[in-house]
């Protein structure tokens, strides 16, 4: 994703914040694949985590792209 109007040296910062929120959301669904081989309580625990994790980064990453759209868009 690129902004023109984005100053020439925020532009590694900002790139730096997406790979690190789409390196976290594929974490997410790493963890999410190995589900199968936890049992019960510990099982359940785990989905919600990933859960609650998957829509915070999903939330945080559109806030980024929502300011850097306000502010440079």
């Amino acid at each position: 994703m690129t902004y023109p109007g984005l100053h020439a040296r925020a532009r590694p910062i900002a790139a730096a914040c997406f790979r690190q929120t789409r390196r976290r959301l594929a974490h997410v669904r790493e963890q999410e694949q190995q589900l199968d081989a936890l049992r019960g309580f510990r099982q359940e625990m785990v989905k919600r985590t990933c859960e609650r994790l998957r829509r915070e980064t999903r939330l945080e990453l559109r806030a980024m792209q929502k300011l850097l759209h306000t502010l440079f868009g």
